[in-house]
């Protein structure tokens, strides 16, 4: 673990900063500020998800804001470096004074800033959750249904809407998520009864061939994958592949991947959204027509950066009275459930000292180089 040291002049600061911040946390006749943490640079870029944030913010600016008080939002990128990630959550809370943060989207933030986040009693709506302490912190309450219950989602949909009854795994596991990994395939045993056939968590880079023949030896019927595309379906096709289901998770869910997969194969995706690439679907037409003016990328995660906007906007409109830190966080604490008709269970944030509030998932087809949208809405493990 690394560590990171302060001077004394620096924890003499900083206890200065928190002493003082309960007097000044956001409220008066000022801009509304809220924070975010984006991966803009490093190894996980979403340089599309503070444009969005912000579009949403200009709208309602431009209609006259909060009570007459307009959204500023205040994004820093920490380049998926943990120093960085927690110098910016500091810089958010005790030196920018936000009300809370709605719409980062770093793969380090949550697991890093969660005792921050508590002991400042700042809440955070994370666009993208990544890491497992995303959804057992009780300041921080996603907008997607994050890598763990997506897993859950996808092997549900493997095992009891495809039928198949040798289900296999290979994942590239981030460090500190294997657990979160471990604890999704507990989940649908625990639903289905069922267990793998065949599991792979520490799937590296390079030459797939041993993994594959790994699962070919095994009689997987449908493989979950995360990792690189274009060479696992160009080995798998080798190896004669073609009856098996692979179902990739939804960072694999893109346009270009969609490319690469040989017309002669079989592969799923899994989305935590409506899919993006049907602008027809719930929710998706506010989203696509909102992008497309501001010139903003389409992609699943700039569909979580409108939602988590959209979602904090609407609980700050419950807001009676001045608009601080404090009364953002009661708010979303004592919120009622939002049904958003981009996902698939209603958003709540709730009084908890976990949330996981959007489940299932679903699922598109590659199909002639891009992805047929699936019938039967979304899949949401035991209730489907």
């Amino acid at each position: 673990m690394k560590r990171t040291y302060v001077s004394a002049a620096a924890v003499a600061a900083l206890t200065l900063s928190l002493t003082t911040a309960c007097n000044d946390s956001g409220g008066g006749d000022g801009p509304i500020k809220v924070g975010a943490i984006n991966g803009i640079t490093g190894l996980f870029q979403t340089p599309e998800v503070p444009k969005a944030v912000k579009a949403v913010f200009e709208e309602v600016n431009a209609a006259g804001g909060i009570g007459g008080r307009k959204l500023e939002l205040i994004s820093k990128d920490d380049a998926m470096d943990p120093s960085r990630s927690g110098q910016a959550a500091r810089e958010l809370i005790q030196s920018n004074k936000v009300v809370a943060l709605a719409g980062s989207s770093s793969a380090v933030d949550c697991g890093l800033n969660r005792a921050t986040y508590t002991k400042n009693k700042v809440v955070s709506i994370p666009a993208v959750g990544v890491d497992p302490a995303c959804f057992t912190s009780p300041n921080i309450a996603p907008v997607n249904p994050g890598p763990y219950a997506l897993t859950t989602a996808m092997l549900y949909y493997a095992s009891e809407t495809l039928k198949r009854d040798k289900v296999c795994i290979d994942y590239t596991v981030l460090p500190g998520s294997g657990g979160g990994i471990e604890g999704a395939i507990k989940k649908w045993t625990e639903i289905t009864g069922k267990t793998l056939a065949h599991k792979n968590l520490a799937v590296g880079q390079g030459d797939p061939t041993r993994y594959l023949v790994a699962d070919k030896n095994a009689g997987c019927q449908a493989v979950l994958y995360n990792a690189t595309v274009g060479p696992w379906f160009a080995q798998a096709r080798t190896q004669g592949m073609q009856k098996t289901d692979f179902i990739l998770a939804a960072n694999s869910y893109t346009d270009a991947n969609a490319k690469t997969i040989p017309p002669d194969m079989t592969a799923y995706a899994g989305t935590e959204w409506q899919p993006y690439t049907d602008p027809t679907l719930p929710g998706n037409d506010r989203w696509a027509k909102l992008v497309e003016k501001n010139g903003i990328q389409k992609t699943a995660f700039s569909q979580g950066a409108v939602m988590s906007a959209d979602i904090f906007v609407q609980v700050l409109k419950t807001i009676k009275g001045d608009i601080t830190r404090e009364s953002v966080t009661k708010a979303f604490k004592e919120m009622k459930p939002i049904n958003y008709p981009m996902v698939g269970t209603p958003y709540v944030f709730g009084p908890g000292d976990a949330h996981n509030p959007i489940q299932g998932s679903r699922f598109v087809k590659a199909d002639k180089g891009g992805w047929k949208v699936l019938p039967g809405g979304f899949t949401v493990p035991g209730k489907s």
